[in-house]
Parts: C-alpha cells; sequence; structure tokens
C-alpha cells in the first residue's frame, strides 16, 4: 500500500511540474542575457506563474480585433429580395423578383421580375422602397406584360460562375 501511494503522489508531483502552457515545446523566443536578479525558487503548483516577456507572436487580441459590421438601414440582403413581391405606385402587387443581375462590378444592374408567364428585366434602380419595406416600381403590371421577356439564359459563347475568365 505504501508503494501504491508513493507512485500516486510522484505522479501527482510530476503532473504539477508540467507548464500549464498547453504543451511541452519550449517558445522559440530569445533567451534572457541578464541574470535574474533573485534566484527562482521551486515551482509551486498554486504560486501564479513568473513574470517572463511575452512572446512575440502574442499580441494583445484586442488591438487586432474590428468591430462588428451591421447593414445599414438602406441596404438589403439578396436572399431576401428574390422572391420578394414588387408593388406599384398604388400598391398593388405586379410581379415577384425572379433573380438578381450582377455586373461584373459586384453591383445588382437589373431584376428579373416574373410578370406573368414571362421574366422581364428592370434596373435595380428602378425599384425603390415604399412602405413596409415593399419594392416599389414606377411600371404597372400591364406596362410589365408589354415589355419584352427577359432571358436569363447567356448569350452564345459567354459564361457565368465560373471563377476563371477565358
Amino acid at each position: 500500500m505504501t508503494l501504491m501511494r508513493f507512485m500516486t503522489m510522484t505522479a501527482i508531483a510530476a503532473a504539477m511540474a508540467i507548464p500549464a502552457t498547453g504543451g511541452f515545446a519550449q517558445p522559440a523566443t530569445a533567451p534572457n542575457p541578464s541574470p535574474p536578479a533573485v534566484a527562482p525558487a521551486a515551482p509551486h503548483a498554486a504560486a501564479p506563474a513568473a513574470t517572463t516577456p511575452a512572446a512575440p507572436h502574442a499580441a494583445a487580441p484586442a488591438a487586432t480585433t474590428q468591430a462588428a459590421r451591421h447593414m445599414a438601414t438602406n441596404e438589403m440582403r439578396a436572399s431576401k429580395l428574390i422572391g420578394s413581391a414588387v408593388y406599384d405606385s398604388s400598391d398593388q402587387k405586379i410581379g415577384s423578383i425572379a433573380d438578381l443581375i450582377v455586373d461584373r462590378d459586384g453591383k445588382v444592374s437589373d431584376v428579373a421580375v416574373g410578370a406573368g408567364d414571362k421574366n422581364v428585366g428592370v434596373k435595380m434602380a428602378d425599384l425603390k422602397r415604399g412602405k413596409d419595406d415593399h419594392l416599389v416600381s414606377s411600371a404597372t403590371k400591364d406596362a410589365l406584360k408589354q415589355m419584352a421577356a427577359y432571358d436569363l439564359n447567356h448569350a452564345a459563347g459567354e459564361r457565368s460562375g465560373s471563377s476563371t475568365l477565358k
């Protein structure tokens, strides 16, 4: 029984002697050329760690942390736009957004609006936000039906959604 206690106490003492930095590797810092003013005492598990210079890679996280960004009141999420109803100036539903057309600069140039059995192209600049965040067009339902269909497929030879340009 005494041998078992001795082994347990030895294991506990060895565990307490391991630094609490998460591993056995030594930090990649240059040795301190100046000798310590007082000879260090034997490490004790309950004693706070001695003050040593921080590693160069251990920068304060608060200095590099950026503040969270939020959507502005004049912005809308694309995922909320697609499928949204489009209204005329008298608050009558005239269609719904089928897709957003993005130019090479990343700006939404056109909006494909489902009007009956076809999609028509409406300039994004022509849609305004009305009451209750409705998207409002100056066009009427009849005017949309008279517009030419907007083909969501590309012209021959053009590509989209590719990460490489040819």
